[in-house]
């Protein structure tokens, strides 16, 4: 089997399976949004709010807004008891679907899902958040949400390095300890009074939209770039069994 028809392949078979979790994912951006949005609101808004709120709110904004690529289904909950995962990937291997097809349609997959999903989250948000409108144009609140959907296209590249390079238990733990490290840099940061969502709002409100789209485009390219190759390193390395 060639590229092409590997990528097809794996598209179709992935729509038909993974259709649900991608609306599930949808429903929980929505969610996140809609809570957020309060939270926002009033920090926008000029109210009082003591360091941990400002990191919580750049915490979820850093580790949600990845989570929008993912797929939300009983086999992504399941993969640190069944690892459906690996033996879905050792199936395609014996076809034999090329592995650069694999990541690519992985990653075409985040491809399609982040921004629709993204997008609706942060026009959620804005409509919610008459503050947040008062604060920004729609057009700065569309670039700064540009920047943080690249960032979030960057973190992919690690969730699919995880989701085809291990099995499902070194997945949990990876995707685990990103969280607890983010945790960690927002804390750390919140403690300095560097606020992350709040920056990346004024960067865009003093009219450095370019410049931030910019530098968040180069080094996601990189990120990415450098993700698919070690992708498909590892999996080439891997020892799998249906």
């Amino acid at each position: 089997m060639d590229r092409k028809q590997g990528r097809r392949y794996i598209g179709a078979y992935l729509w038909k399976r993974e259709r649900h979790g991608i609306v599930f994912t949808f429903l929980f951006a929505l969610y996140i949004g809609a809570v957020l949005s309060l939270s926002i609101n009033d920090l926008v808004g000029g109210d009082e709010a003591p360091q941990y709120y400002h990191g919580m709110i750049d915490w979820i904004y850093v580790t949600m807004l990845p989570v929008f690529g993912t797929v939300m289904n009983k086999s992504a909950f399941g993969m640190w008891r069944d690892d459906f995962y690996s033996k879905r990937l050792a199936h395609w291997r014996t076809m034999p679907i090329p592995i650069a097809s694999i990541v690519q349609i992985r990653y075409l997959q985040v491809g399609c899902s982040l921004p629709i999903i993204g997008a609706c989250f942060f026009f959620l948000q804005y409509v919610v958040s008459p503050h947040l409108r008062e604060a920004v144009t729609p057009l700065q609140w569309g670039a700064c949400g540009l920047a943080w959907l690249v960032y979030a296209f960057a973190v992919n590249s690690l969730f699919v390095w995880l989701e085809l390079g291990f099995d499902g238990k070194r997945y949990v733990i990876g995707y685990l300890g990103y969280m607890a490290l983010m945790a960690a840099v927002c804390a750390l940061l919140a403690w300095q009074k560097v606020y992350v969502f709040e920056s990346v709002l004024k960067l865009v409100n003093d009219g450095y939209v370019w410049q931030l789209f910019l530098v968040t485009t180069v080094a996601a390219s990189i990120a990415t770039g450098a993700g698919y190759r070690t992708t498909v390193k590892r999996i080439r390395s891997r020892s799998l069994a249906l």
